[in-house]
């Protein structure tokens, strides 16, 4: 059995290889992937990315940028660069931004602990590079002075999936304790959405993928423990939904038969719908039978948001198997990339990251282990 160091470091090397190997492919049918890559096994570059790519039907050209012009606030800018294997991207900032919030409160976060180091760690001058525009609308109505409880009501993109893209590292810091891992998620996720509207179910599926990851971490967790504690965060309709991809994925005889089943059923949808996603990352996790390798290529593979999907199965599969299952090619490039990228809010390697989590564990519960010594000084013995 990994240790919960284990754990937590294959999370942190999962979840970042997931992030870089998918991002290449994101927006592709499982088709076109096929046509254009064949089976995805590897770490690739991207080379002119958002130059090669219109950005929602803006072309790059000469400019060295592609923008789009908005209404109110500032315009949403793309900058053309070259992505060396291993690179992260937009989600994973965010995974990188919370993951610092933990370390350095020594535990649990509000979503006032994130947004102080969104505000800090920062570099506006950065977005689009890695951060894109949503992350730009968060951000600048901190700046603006929104709090951070509200500033989700306003952000770009309600209802996708990029709230869940910090999740995994509130489920670790809430490690054997899956609901209070989704009370926090339903939390910190209001810098990015808000719970509410029909058809908004962000920060459930958020919830589901932290509570899913504490779960994990359990000693002896399975695969059927993660996905039935994930499903019990969901009300009516997305628990519905996901069940329906879950179901699939119980009945096909190999995990390539999910790709057509989900691309008939979600064609002409927005593809980075987060109900959507964590139907077809749970199908992925239940397929890959919990491998860590298998549930990032799997996701990849599967078409349109293959990095969050990827992102999803990935650290939960690591959550149980540990880093032992993370392939050392994968780390190995993911680890040297994040040295010197010039883009992201945060330097630190996968392991630096996991030890910086396992350190804040502790702490959480050297602090939960004096609670329970003051209560049981108070308890009378006896009958």
């Amino acid at each position: 059995m990994p240790t919960l160091f284990d754990r937590i470091y294959g999370i942190e090397a999962a979840t970042t290889i997931a992030n870089s190997m998918g991002d290449v492919m994101e927006g592709l049918t499982w088709d076109q992937i096929e046509d254009q890559y064949g089976l995805v096994t590897e770490l690739l570059p991207q080379v002119n990315k958002w130059g090669s790519r219109p950005v929602m039907g803006q072309s790059a050209g000469d400019r060295g940028y592609a923008m789009l012009e908005q209404p109110w606030g500032h315009p949403f800018v793309w900058h053309v660069h070259d992505r060396p294997p291993g690179m992260s991207e937009d989600g994973h900032e965010r995974h990188r931004l919370a993951v610092t919030a933990i370390i350095e409160k020594g535990g649990r976060i509000t979503v006032e602990d994130l947004a102080r180091i969104w505000l800090r760690d920062i570099d506006p001058a950065r977005f689009g590079y890695l951060l894109g525009p949503q992350d730009q609308v968060i951000y600048y109505g901190l700046k603006a002075g929104v709090f951070p409880w509200e500033n989700g009501r306003y952000a770009t993109f309600p209802g996708m999936i990029g709230t869940a893209k910090m999740m995994h590292a509130i489920g670790v810091i809430n490690a054997c304790d899956p609901a209070q891992a989704a009370i926090d998620a339903l939390d910190v996720g209001r810098i990015k959405d808000i719970r509410g509207p029909r058809d908004n179910y962000a920060l459930e599926v958020a919830a589901a993928i932290a509570a899913g990851t504490a779960e994990g971490l359990k000693p002896g967790a399975t695969v059927e423990d993660v996905i039935n504690v994930a499903l019990d965060q969901l009300t009516y309709y997305p628990r519905l939904e996901v069940e329906a991809g879950l179901t699939w994925a119980r009945t096909v005889s190999d995990w390539r038969e999910l790709r057509p089943l989900f691309d008939q059923k979600y064609t002409g949808h927005w593809m980075s719908n987060a109900v959507e996603l964590l139907s077809s990352g749970m199908a992925v996790f239940h397929t890959a039978g919990g491998n860590v390798e298998q549930a990032i290529i799997q996701g990849v593979n599967l078409g349109r948001d293959t990095d969050c999907r990827a992102y999803i199965a990935g650290g939960w599969a690591a959550a149980i198997n540990g880093i032992e299952q993370v392939p050392t090619r994968w780390l190995d490039t993911v680890t040297e990339q994040v040295k010197t990228d010039p883009y992201t809010v945060s330097t630190r390697t996968p392991l630096e990251s996991a030890q910086g989590l396992y350190n804040a564990l502790l702490n959480s519960v050297k602090h939960t282990r004096q609670r329970l010594t003051d209560i049981d000084s108070q308890i009378p013995e006896g009958p």
